[in-house]
């Protein structure tokens, strides 16, 4: 009789202590995890902002160089010393005599929104030489860093004898406007 009840007093006791202690410690524990992956996924995204962010910010570092490049090709200002110095510099290359060159600053056309108005200057030139200089001097005038267009073309036989053509060619080239 003894060790029954005292089976039943240990049945008791084990449900009280479970009851009252390993039942809410499971609530808490329970509790713990769900707080743990809550803060895992904050961490993930925390994590994968951050590196958006870093990347972002290495981008705008770069800015400077950016624009920098961007003023070589599309300057930010009226230069007319450096467009003539690159038709000059490419017809030199090209083994073509410079016989004139003349500049023209044409209107501005106007920007839309926060872009910049787009600026024209007008490079009016003549060359001589062989025609296969010329196709290279052309060739280079494509690939150039300056940004321009061919307007007008017109080749013509020298005065002089011998196998030299004058080519008399307008050229805009492009700049930002302030």
């Amino acid at each position: 009789m003894i060790s029954i009840l005292a089976a039943i007093f240990l049945l008791i006791a084990s449900v009280l202590v479970y009851n009252y202690f390993i039942k809410p410690s499971y609530a808490e524990i329970k509790e713990l995890r769900n707080r743990t992956a809550t803060l895992e996924q904050t961490y993930g995204n925390y994590d994968s902002l951050n590196k958006k962010f870093q990347d972002i910010f290495a981008q705008y570092q770069n800015l400077g160089d950016l624009e920098k490049q961007l003023s070589m090709f599309f300057p930010s200002k009226f230069d007319t010393s450096y467009a003539v110095s690159q038709i000059f510099g490419i017809a030199n290359n090209n083994k073509l005599n410079l016989l004139s060159l003349t500049t023209k600053q044409l209107a501005i056309r106007p920007g839309v929104g926060p872009v910049k108005g787009i600026g024209v200057l007008r490079i009016e030139s003549k060359l001589a030489g062989p025609y296969e200089d010329f196709k290279k001097f052309m060739a280079d005038m494509e690939t150039n860093i300056m940004i321009s267009d061919l307007v007008s073309l017109r080749i013509e036989r020298a005065r002089v004898m011998g196998s030299e053509l004058v080519y008399t060619i307008t050229i805009d080239a492009y700049y930002q406007a302030d």
